[in-house]
């Protein structure tokens, strides 16, 4: 009898169990369709908050296939639309690495690229792509619209020609056509592909098609054209046809086609507009032009130019060498050699400083840091141990750092949302994002650092490598110097007067001596007379 009561009350118990855990089941399902139905309802009503809030319990707690996949996408269109394009792209990516059986693969693609294009990243989207561009997914893509799936092309071109794919990156360009918003970004690329940049076999330059591709993106991109991102495009175009043209000058033997070639080069320096982001580098790039076509007074103004207070930021130390190399040229020794003073003095002592922090022990993420107290306005610039100021601003100014910056600023300001929103902070949602953006922003230093460290020591290199080439020049400097006095100048006996004015164009232009102050409608356009102070051969 009691045998028999045990078994019966264990399965009267067993039993319970069973109905308790389907009704809490049940319960759990009628609640998650209830969650799911309120969060539809939030978003149609433009509660993004309410309804991301809403769609993260239904995709967490709810085990029912239909309303999980469902409750990724209304997860990921909220951050969407709440301009979260760091959470957004995060639930992109799961959604497209879920493959062409999930039933919004197809809209995540395009999120993915909408968000990636949003925070100009050029690491996390276009790997996910490349990681979901295989198998049964490629047939799926390629079926897409036209417009996405060619900026999808691009993306996984870049990322294949960053991978050193060259073969395959030109293939996913030439997709890219006329009219479509990847088309510029696509040409350039295809520009950088024909001469060869990235290449370490460094195939010879293919010019003529490279001034095609350079010239078809700026041209696809409108004079009135307000996209900050278009506007540079258009300028990297000038740049790059202008350096172009100065390499093949540099390498033509022919005096004729290397002067036209170079009248070709400064006329596409000066296409880069005045006061632009990269107008500092269309001057330091115009100099050497100028140089080449002995145009030394010219040049001379545009190195000028670069010295003024509202180029402070710049750092161009290759500068004071080539203002060596025109004195050179000029047989103007004593300022030759007061100049390559200056860069050893100035320079060697930065480079064994930065050499010294890249070989020191500091981790990854203690760099950028370090990079904020160099730059700080009070910060000594004595400390060995910060980096120099004018070197940090050169970094902070640096392309891909830039991108960098933004990214780092954007996890920063994604999360201070989550902390912040009183809706997600009554959700789980809002502290476990909240943790996730800790690890990535912890994990992104690392990446920077990274960069950094590479950056500070390549810099290292290349002041230590200038402050060789001084010295070269000041053993040559030596030698000609001599020679010339032979030939019977003395430089005691030598008084320099001012000479005439530079030449003036037309009635446009007004002549004024520089009186040791910058004015800045005048930055671009300065011109000193130079003397050759060479014997005729």
């Amino acid at each position: 009898m009691k045998k028999n009561t045990v078994k019966n009350t264990v399965k009267h118990t067993v039993k319970h169990t069973i109905l308790v855990a389907v009704a809490a089941f049940s319960f759990s399902q009628a609640a998650a369709a209830q969650n799911l139905d309120k969060a539809i309802t939030d978003f149609e009503a433009k509660d993004f908050e309410g309804a991301a809030a809403g769609f993260y319990a239904v995709n967490r707690l709810s085990e029912e296939p239909g309303e999980i996949t469902e409750a990724q996408y209304g997860l990921a269109r909220s951050f969407e639309k709440l301009g979260l394009h760091l959470a957004a792209l995060k639930i992109w990516s799961d959604i497209a690495e879920a493959g062409n059986t999930h039933p919004h693969f197809e809209k995540a693609i395009e999120g993915l690229v909408n968000a990636g294009e949003a925070l100009d990243d050029e690491i996390n989207m276009p790997r996910t792509l490349d990681k979901v561009y295989n198998g049964p997914n490629v047939d799926t893509i390629n079926k897409m619209n036209p417009e996405i799936l060619q900026r999808v092309y691009f993306h996984l071109g870049r990322h294949v020609f960053n991978r050193q794919n060259f073969k395959e990156s030109r293939k996913l360009f030439r997709a890219v056509k006329e009219g479509n918003p990847a088309y510029p970004q696509a040409q350039y690329m295809q520009g950088l592909l024909r001469m060869g940049v990235g290449q370490t076999d460094r195939p010879p330059p293919k010019y003529d098609q490279a001034v095609v591709h350079f010239e078809a993106a700026r041209a696809a991109i409108p004079k009135d054209a307000s996209n900050k991102k278009l506007m540079e495009l258009r300028d990297l175009s000038s740049l790059a046809l202008a350096r172009l043209y100065y390499e093949q000058a540099f390498s033509s033997d022919d005096e004729g086609e290397r002067k036209v070639l170079l009248d070709k080069s400064k006329l596409e320096f000066q296409n880069v507009p005045r006061f632009s982001n990269l107008w500092a580098e269309a001057l330091f790039n115009r100099a050497w032009a100028s140089t080449l076509d002995e145009e030394y007074g010219r040049a001379l103004g545009a190195l000028h130019s670069l010295s003024a207070p509202y180029f402070v930021d710049e750092f161009y130390p290759e500068a004071k060498i080539l203002t060596a190399i025109i004195y050179w040229n000029n047989c103007q020794w004593e300022r030759v050699n007061t100049i390559l003073d200056e860069v050893r003095g100035e320079y060697e002592p930065m480079s064994e400083q930065m050499t010294a922090l890249a070989e020191s022990n500091l981790e990854f993420d203690e760099w950028y840091p370090l990079l904020q107290k160099s730059l700080e306005p009070g910060a000594d610039q004595t400390d060995k141990k910060l980096i120099p100021r004018k070197v940090a601003l050169a970094i902070v100014k640096d392309a891909r750092f830039e991108k960098m910056e933004a990214f780092l600023k954007e996890i920063d300001r994604e999360q201070k949302i989550f902390e912040k929103s009183k809706t997600f902070a009554k959700s789980d949602m809002g502290s476990s994002l909240v943790a996730d953006f800790d690890a990535n922003r912890e994990g992104y230093l690392g990446v920077m650092g990274k960069v950094l460290k590479t950056k500070v020591r390549g810099l290292a290199d290349e002041l230590g490598s200038i402050s060789t080439r001084a010295g070269l020049i000041a053993l040559e400097t030596k030698t000609a110097e001599a020679d010339w006095l032979e030939q019977g100048r003395a430089i005691d006996n030598l008084q320099r007067k001012r000479l005439p004015r530079p030449f003036i164009p037309d009635d446009t232009f007004q002549f004024w001596w520089f009186r040791n102050e910058y004015w800045i409608d005048e930055l671009g356009y300065y011109e000193f007379t130079v003397k050759t102070e060479c014997f005729d051969e």
